[in-house]
C-alpha cells in the first residue's frame, strides 16, 4: 500500500509541444510530465531536485540541468523565494502552457445546427 501513497497524481500530461519537440531529451519530457502531475494540487510544483531525481533514477544535478533547459525554452517558469539572507527557502515550478487558449467553445454543430455543447447543457439542466 505504501507504493500507492507515493503516487501524487492520477496521470500526467505531456502536450504535443513537448512530446514532439526534437530538441528535448526523452527524460526532460518525463520530468515535465511529473511536474504537471505535482503542480495539479497547488498550481505549482515544489518538489526538490532530490525527490525528482529519485523518481527518475538520475542525479539531482541532472534534474537541475533539465529544469534549466525547460525554463530556458519557456515550458516552465521557476520562481525562487529567498529569505533576507538571500538563502533559498522555496522553489515553485509553474507550467507555462495553455494548449488551446483560443478554443473556449466547442465549435462542432449537430445536424439541426445547434452547437453540441449547448445540447449537452440543455440535457444536464433537465437531470
Amino acid at each position: 500500500m505504501k507504493e500507492n501513497q507515493d503516487n501524487v497524481g492520477y496521470y500526467s500530461i505531456i502536450p504535443a509541444t513537448i512530446l514532439y519537440n526534437k530538441e528535448l531529451k526523452a527524460n526532460e519530457k518525463l520530468l515535465y510530465a511529473i511536474i504537471t502531475s505535482l503542480a495539479y494540487k497547488e498550481g505549482y510544483c515544489f518538489a526538490t531536485n532530490k525527490y525528482l531525481a529519485e523518481k527518475l533514477g538520475v542525479n539531482p544535478k541532472t534534474i537541475s540541468n533539465w529544469i534549466s533547459d525547460l525554463s530556458k525554452r519557456n515550458f516552465i517558469i521557476v520562481e525562487v523565494i529567498r529569505n533576507e539572507n538571500k538563502q533559498i527557502i522555496q522553489r515553485k515550478i509553474y507550467i507555462n502552457d495553455v494548449p488551446y487558449p483560443l478554443n473556449i467553445g466547442y465549435q462542432y454543430q449537430s445536424k439541426n445546427g445547434q452547437a453540441i455543447h449547448q445540447k449537452v447543457e440543455d440535457i444536464s439542466d433537465k437531470i
